[in-house]
């Protein structure tokens, strides 16, 4: 069973958040529909073209969807656009600030006629605040969250290569629309629901904001260490791998020192008696492991932590991890049926026994607006009429 198959989302979406999020919703089931603007579509559709001449981010973030051709701007293309959501569930929008306002298609809009609709605004900051009226973009948000001059070397800060902040606010409003339906269950209330960059990222600065409240601590960049443990992370070996392990609890120590390094004197040094000895103590504690590893191939240790329960793992490239005996095992892979052939892609990763997901291919621009359109009830002399009047 599709858990939202009855569900209908209506999105104005660009570049990562809103169409992950509304991707997400339509692999859970929900019938998605995509207005793009005529002839140009949206801008993840142009970054590259690598996948069968379409763009890898689009393929990414926009299968499971309906793509709808719709101008704006005119009063027919607003028009049409109301009757969508008098027939949806759920309308999702990431515009720049102010422009679903100006187009006439905001919340206060839509709720005259959709008292029930659940409209999510997902932005860079919020709509109010003063910094409300700024674009944001991924890029921009790791700088001004605080990502980039925590992340990278000490000599050089350094941006997560993932976008990190659209996916945090695809998941969040992911998160927010699913409370927002079972809320409508319960209630039958509908709502305004807002998602932003600025504070899902916030959430996820974990243990920092505490150092700081209580230690006036700022996160220093220490590349591959841990803030808070030693040793952990990935270390170099004799036949030039890495394998990459973390110590936890001072069982783990015992253990790694007892049972793997074989060093037991490491126990018995005051300076790393305690976890927050050993971190205040790290350049002494972490380059003598080090040598210690780099004495030995990489099996040698990965049967080591292995016997001793220590949670380790290897340093993989994304050829290796695609190829994975795990990847393999969960079946995570699949592929989706396209006009021009089986295109790989990542399943969503939940193993449920009643559960489906969703498996359609992301659609061309306005493959669907004739469709859309007449289950409106248009003919297709009207729609020609509105591709005429560049409606459609």
């Amino acid at each position: 069973m599709l858990a939202l198959e009855d569900i209908t989302v209506v999105s104005l979406e660009s570049g990562i958040s809103a169409p992950l999020c509304t991707r997400l919703l339509g692999d859970f089931g929900a019938e998605v529909i995509k207005v793009e603007r005529p002839g140009v579509g949206d801008v993840n559709r142009h970054w590259d073209s690598v996948v069968d001449g379409d763009s890898s981010a689009h393929v990414w973030v926009d299968r499971n969807k309906l793509s709808v051709e719709l101008n704006l701007k005119s009063d027919e293309g607003t028009a049409i656009f109301h009757e969508l959501v008098d027939e949806a569930d759920v309308v999702v929008q990431n515009y720049s600030p102010g422009v679903v306002d100006r187009l006439g298609v905001g919340y206060d809009d839509v709720v005259e006629t959709s008292e029930d609709i659940i409209y999510l605004n997902i932005s860079g900051y919020g709509r109010d605040g003063p910094y409300s009226d700024r674009k944001a973009y991924d890029m921009v948000m790791q700088g001004e969250t605080g990502l980039i001059l925590m992340n990278g070397s000490p000599d050089a800060p350094a941006k997560i290569p993932l976008s990190v902040c659209d996916i945090n606010a695809a998941t969040y409003g992911t998160i927010s629309t699913l409370l927002a339906l079972f809320h409508r269950e319960r209630t039958g209330e509908g709502q305004e629901l807002d998602v932003t960059m600025f504070g899902g990222m916030l959430s996820w600065l974990g243990y920092f904001p505490q150092k700081f409240w209580h230690n006036d601590e700022l996160p220093e960049r220490i590349g591959m260490r841990h803030h808070l443990l030693t040793p952990y992370g990935p270390h170099e070996t004799a036949d030039d791998q890495y394998i990459n392990f973390a110590i936890l609890s001072e069982a783990h120590w015992e253990l790694l020192c007892e049972a793997v390094l074989e060093r037991p004197d490491l126990l018995e040094d005051e300076r790393f008696a305690t976890n927050e000895d050993r971190v205040e103590n790290r350049d002494a504690l972490e380059p003598t492991v080090e040598s210690l590893i780099a004495d030995q191939p990489r099996d040698y240790w990965a049967d080591r932590l292995d016997e001793a329960g220590i949670p380790w793992g290897d340093v993989n490239h994304l050829d290796d991890v695609l190829e994975h005996p795990q990847t393999d095992h969960l079946d995570l892979v699949k592929d989706l049926e396209t006009e021009d052939g089986p295109i790989p892609y990542i399943d969503t990763p939940i193993d449920s026994d009643t559960l489906e997901f969703a498996a359609e291919p992301m659609p061309n621009l306005g493959e669907d607006t004739d469709d859309v359109l007449a289950a409106l009830g248009y003919s297709s002399g009207e729609i020609e009429q509105l591709r005429a009047d560049d409606v459609v």
